[in-house]
């Protein structure tokens, strides 16, 4: 296993220096009056290729929506979130690596890695051996044609990286990769996305509870209560 302070990151080389996104003040809120609950409170970061950053603190302290704001998946309550590099339309360059199932059951590992490539227009034959590719480097090639129910919870999480892989996106986001992982598996799965981010020029977001997880990335943001420290 490649040790953290020998993982592929961004210094040393030239660098983009526009972010791929920006966040200011950003708060989300769910909820009104009483009810309200404040996930995301006077957020203020940026993120630009070549960043690798692990988002960690306790459940509960808005890891997961601050990631679904970055990824463009959930607007913000207040303040002002862009992406300089998209021309703010970030669809289609933002890879997520979701914390919960996202397998379709009616499509096989394969179809399903490689049905966003589908739907970027992407032919069959290109669509079908990036995501055999993908697969491969995942270690999971001999189940490229299984179906989603025939999979352990870790392998179904393992293809959705490797769906996140094939798209090449670049900013990828990954809420609690490893979640399912032993600490092996978990370790790779960082790797090999730490790889990619860093072959592509990539930022990278992953949030966890898991510091061996964090190690692997040379920066750490903490969450608490809504509020992040950078």
């Amino acid at each position: 296993m490649t040790p953290p302070d020998r993982l592929p990151g961004a210094e040393g080389r030239a660098r983009d220096v526009t972010a791929l996104v920006t966040c200011r003040q950003l708060a989300r809120v769910y909820g009104r009056g009483t009810n309200a609950l404040v996930a995301v409170h006077e957020v203020t970061c940026a993120l630009r290729p070549g960043d690798q950053v692990a988002v960690m603190g306790p459940s509960g302290s808005g890891k997961t929506t601050l990631l679904h704001l970055l990824a463009g998946l959930d607007r913000p309550t207040a303040g002002r979130i862009g992406w300089p590099v998209f021309d703010d339309r970030p669809r289609g360059r933002i890879g997520v690596v979701f914390q919960g199932p996202s397998l379709l059951p009616p499509l096989n590992v394969a179809e399903n890695v490689a049905l966003p490539l589908f739907i970027a227009g992407l032919g069959d034959t290109e669509a079908r051996q990036r995501a055999l590719t993908a697969l491969a480097a995942i270690g999971l090639a001999d189940l490229a044609g299984s179906l989603p129910e025939e999979l352990s919870g870790g392998q179904a999480q393992r293809v959705a990286v490797a769906r996140v892989l094939a798209a090449e996106p670049r900013l990828i986001i990954a809420d609690e990769p490893t979640a399912q992982l032993d600490s092996d598996h978990a370790l790779r799965v960082i790797d090999l996305l730490a790889q990619v981010a860093y072959r592509l020029d990539a930022g990278l977001v992953i949030a966890t509870h898991d510091p061996l997880v964090a190690a692997r990335l040379p920066t750490t943001w903490t969450m608490s209560d809504g509020a992040l420290a950078c």
